[in-house]
């Protein structure tokens, strides 16, 4: 097995995300090149949490066109936004 460090999968992110960025253009935004393009920033993800390095910059991301990181609180939600809502699996049981 070849010993790969973080800088040639970084390399290897860089060239893989361009010739995605080409197919797009080539075969237009199709669901198949969403999911591969979705595929590759899960991989990065995850590899950035493996190596603990920033590998998901935005050299990266070709144009600069990143998502968005949206956080969600942990904290308890409010009742009322929950005020009309059924229980799953139980079918509008009202209490």
């Amino acid at each position: 097995m070849t010993n790969v460090g973080p800088a040639d999968l970084r390399d290897a992110l860089f060239r893989l995300r361009g010739s995605l960025e080409s197919l797009r253009l080539a075969e237009g935004d199709s669901p198949y090149v969403r999911r591969l393009m979705n595929d590759l920033d899960r991989f990065q993800l995850d590899m950035e949490d493996v190596t603990g390095a920033g590998v998901r910059s935005s050299a990266l991301h070709g144009s600069g066109r990143g998502r968005e990181v949206v956080r969600i609180s942990d904290g308890p939600y409010r009742p009322l936004a929950w005020q009309d809502s059924d229980d799953e699996g139980i079918g509008g049981h009202r209490r």
